[in-house]
């Protein structure tokens, strides 16, 4: 019997991609898991409820936040209920209903008890609470628990949530999320799988876009440079750094330190230890140059490399870190001079936390993140997105601080408004922004709303609460006592009630500006009004970027031609005076920036249209920013180009609609990329061509003496003639394979890929129907796996990187000695294949079929310590020529039968053993 017959019915029309979901959800469900993966706004909600229903048993709803249990309620009531009971929806777990939803961390006190009780008879207390907990559940016969973004718990939560898990017994999982953890470890990942069951699904942001569930939208970035007074606390960080540079280099006694380091001098004894960390081994050797110190030169021949880099501030910090803290050991050197040298590195703020930072320094890095330019960055946004929607404008502005301190400064013009904070941000824009753009500020500790708003508040609440009298408005005022035109507003009672006021005036106009923390509004808060969105949070991780996005990227009912616009905020520190200090350190110049670092790791994990071409990709490239230029002239004119893009809402509009073109099918592939010069042939192809022409010349003389000059009958030229045709059928065959090889690099890659299939497969890792496919597109080579889960891919692809990437520390290698090209008798045996020596016998046996007869080496021995050497040779030499062409990396890529819609050109810089 279903407990939901005539109570619970989807009031509205599925969408396409729900539609097919639900039709498979029988097929997904035979192990009594089922497993989405969406973006927000795409409906998972919705389509959970619907899961539940078909389910047909009690339920348990487990959220992150308060605010998103209590969406589930709503969206129950809004969408599905048929008769307005109010005992069928709970949202306390120890009065559990036909629908209870709760917060994980609800669980996790319930579950927190059963820890350390301090005696038996609190220890019989504590387990008698924990049963009556479980009782109470199974007495509900909850028989469905929906586990809605559970990959980010804390990790006390999840402990509290797998106990709960064990002791439910014949429960079906329903799993939703906008952000499974992909990057986690093999362990990581099966303890979620483990949970949450196998992805079923993955619904991407095309198929939303192209089928009107999400609305189109665009990433601009915002440069902006530090204020003076931070100006001048990087310059004089970097003054102290060019001070330490040139007492270290011409220190004495620091030389004499550094001479003495263990081994440097015996290379033959010496290298297998010193190999181990050879950016360090650089370091060292850089330095003893410099300073004309005689070092032996068979180090160069060690490392691969034909001369040493140029000794730079990032080398002096990584000779430093050994010196004072991870190498001390090993150095000749007076413990009062190196308690003295710390000290004052200390002082000149070089040292944190046992770490000398001389290029990225954490105090700099945190100034820059939380630099007062961005209000100046933000301001000018606003007013540029006012100007273009008028009072059409939803902004919403997500920061991590709400800095109440600053409650004194707002109607204060003496006191400064200059943090990066809620409070500080509304009085900034509430002086410098025109009088006629109404602002707001929702954070959990409070709410500011404009005066006019006050009646709309408080019919408002007595709709909501039931009583108006539970709102109080408070006149904000300035030094004069003249009224500001915003109120305080407190609520009392649940947090989300204040939410959801605030919310419906931000929806009916009162606000064009609000502004909130990214832990109240940053996840799981709905309102599809927001058409604007800046990103003042200093959050680069995929999940929580992904998840602030969300926010902004939602339809409106009723306005089908709505846009996102989603800004992102980065500070530079790289004025044109510090472009000698970054040639100095050895970097590149927006490497100087943490922020820019932050961006980017944003944008690997960020689906969009780019702004040059109308495909949907992921990554750096497809923002089209002049990288290592940011000049002040650049910057300026980036900033303009940003904001004049952002106006061309309709053009937006036309972008997403000839990208995301009607098909039937998209699939979301993990490729591996590679350019096509790492699979050129090379100097090994030549010596192939010449052997070959020696083999023809040969033959050729062969054939002319025994005809001619040796026509005559006898067993000496007989001999010879055939010994010579042997030799050329030798040489065809060995060199011949060799030249087809060579001249077919994509087969070369397909016969790798096709091999790691093979592998995964007998470890059981694969079980879909898959084809391994390689291509050829400009400048690049791919390999991908065609159909499976997203696990799959990534897998798949992850090996692939390890497979074809540098040689450091492997377990296990594969090895065969090729005279003629170095770089191909290396390979590494990817971590998930190295555990044991039964699994990476699988997997060379596996590659033998695909690529030839290939050792299995274990490197941990004396024998294969000499082979890992050899081959983390030829891999730092890529390395340290700066063979910037040889790259291997990954992107993610979305394909259909009839074409190709890029996803990314975004890829790691890893150095790549020739193949």
């Amino acid at each position: 019997m279903n407990s939901y017959d005539h109570i619970l019915k989807f009031k509205g029309a599925w969408r396409p991609y729900q539609e097919r979901i639900l039709d498979r959800a029988d097929t997904y469900l035979k192990d009594g898991k089922i497993h989405i993966v969406a973006p927000p706004g795409s409906g998972k909600t919705t389509l959970g409820i619907e899961l539940i229903r078909r389910l047909g048993r009690p339920c348990l709803i487990l959220s992150p936040s308060a605010v998103i249990r209590q969406q589930w309620l709503e969206r129950v009531k809004e969408a599905f209920i048929q008769k307005d009971d109010q005992s069928l929806l709970s949202d306390d777990i120890h009065a559990p209903a036909l629908i209870t939803s709760v917060t994980y961390q609800a669980l996790h006190f319930g579950m927190e008890q059963i820890n350390g009780p301090k005696s038996v008879f609190e220890a019989e207390q504590e387990d008698s609470k924990v049963f009556n907990l479980i009782n109470a559940v199974k007495a509900a016969e909850i028989g469905t628990i929906c586990l809605d973004e559970c990959h980010h718990l804390r990790s006390e939560w999840w402990k509290s949530l797998e106990k709960f898990m064990m002791k439910m017994e014949n429960v079906c999982v329903v799993s939703l999320t906008a952000t499974p953890p992909y990057d986690s470890t093999s362990a990581q990942w099966e303890r979620y799988i483990g949970l949450c069951g196998e992805i079923d699904e993955e619904i991407i942001v095309p198929e939303l876009v192209q089928d009107h569930s999400l609305c189109p939208h665009q990433d601009y970035v915002y440069f902006n440079y530090p204020t003076e007074d931070e100006k001048a606390q990087i310059d004089a960080f970097r003054g102290e750094v060019r001070k330490v540079f040139q007492e270290m280099t011409a220190d004495e006694s620091f030389a004499a330190v550094a001479a003495s380091r263990k081994g440097i001098m015996d290379p033959d004894q010496s290298a297998d230890e010193l190999l181990e960390k050879p950016a360090y081994l650089v370091s060292v050797l850089t330095f003893l140059e410099a300073k004309g110190i005689p070092y032996p030169k068979k180090w160069l021949k060690v490392l691969g490399i034909k001369r040493l880099p140029e000794f730079d501030i990032s080398r002096l910090e990584q000779l430093l870190q050994g010196i004072l803290f991870d190498d001390t050991g090993s150095y000749d050197a007076d413990a009062g001079y190196i308690s003295g040298l710390i000290q004052s590195l200390k002082r000149r703020k070089c040292i944190e936390r046992r770490r000398v930072s001389l290029c990225a320094n954490e105090s700099i890095e945190k100034l820059l993140t939380n630099s007062r330019g961005k209000l100046k960055s933000i301001r000018e946004i606003a007013a540029a997105e006012y100007e273009s929607m008028g009072k059409g404008l939803n902004l919403l502005i997500l920061t991590d601080y709400i800095r109440r301190e600053y409650e004194k400064a707002v109607g204060d013009p003496d006191r400064p408004a200059d943090k990066i904070g809620a409070v500080p941000l509304f009085e900034m824009l509430r002086r410098e922004l025109e009088a006629e753009i109404r602002l707001g500020v929702v954070c959990g500790e409070l709410m500011i709303l404009p005066s006019e708003a006050s009646e709309f508040l408080t019919d408002t609440a007595k709709r909501i609460l039931g009583d108006s009298s539970k709102l109080q408005l408070e006149e904000m005022k300035n030094r004069s006592g003249t009224a500001l035109g915003y109120a305080k507003v407190t609520v009392r009672g649940k947090k989300q009630n204040m939410v959801r006021i605030a919310t419906e005036a931000f929806e009916a106009g009162y606000v064009q500006i609000l502004i909130g923390t990214k832990s109240l509004l940053g996840e799981g808060w709905d309102s599809p009004c927001i058409n604007s969105l800046i990103l003042a949070s200093f959050v680069g991780s995929f999940v929580l970027s992904n998840q602030m996005r969300g926010r902004a990227v939602r339809i409106m009912p009723g306005n089908p031609e709505k846009t996102s616009n989603i800004w992102h905020l980065v500070c530079l520190d790289t004025t044109n005076r510090q472009t000698r200090v970054s040639r100095l350190m050895g970097t590149g110049e927006a490497e100087l920036s943490d922020d820019f670092a932050m961006l980017s790791r944003r944008m690997k994990g960020i689906l969009g249209i780019s702004y040059t071409e109308d495909i949907i990709e992921n990554g750096m490239e497809r923002l089209d920013l002049a990288e290592n230029h940011y000049t002040e002239k650049e910057v300026k004119r980036i900033n303009e180009e940003m904001k004049k893009r952002a106006k061309d809402r309709e053009g937006l509009q036309k972008k997403w609609e000839r990208a995301a073109v009607v098909f039937d099918k998209m699939e979301i592939t993990d490729e591996c990329v590679m350019d096509k010069s790492v699979l050129k042939p090379g100097a090994g192809f030549f010596n192939l061509i010449g052997f070959e022409l020696l083999a023809v010349i040969i033959q050729t003389c062969n054939l002319i003496l025994y005809t001619g000059a040796f026509s005559t009958e006898g067993l000496v030229p007989l001999l010879f003639s055939a010994a010579a045709t042997s030799l050329f059928v030798l040489l065809t065959i060995r060199c011949g394979t060799g030249i087809v090889r060579l001249l077919t690099p994509l087969k070369r890659l397909n016969a790798i890929g096709t091999g790691i299939r093979s592998a995964l497969i007998q470890k059981g890792q694969i079980s879909s129907d898959t084809k391994v496919v390689t291509e050829e597109k400009g400048l690049f080579y791919f390999v991908y796996l065609r159909g499976g889960t997203v696990r799959e891919k990534d897998l798949f692809s992850a090996c692939v990187d390890e497979f074809l990437g540098e040689i450091d520390n492997q377990r296990y290698l594969l090895y065969e000695k090729r005279s003629w090209n170095k770089m191909q008798s290396y390979f590494s045996v990817p971590g998930i294949f190295a555990k044991t020596r039964q699994d990476a016998g699988a997997f060379a046996q596996a590659m033998r079929k695909s690529i030839g007869n290939y050792k299995l080496v274990y490197t941990r021995n004396e024998e294969g310590r000499k082979i890992l050497l050899k081959g983390r040779r030829h891999a730092y030499a890529n390395q340290a020529n700066n063979a910037e062409a040889r790259l291997c990396g990954r992107q993610k890529e979305s394909k259909r039968s009839t074409g190709i819609i890029d996803v990314s050109n975004t890829y790691n810089k890893l150095a790549l053993l020739n193949i």
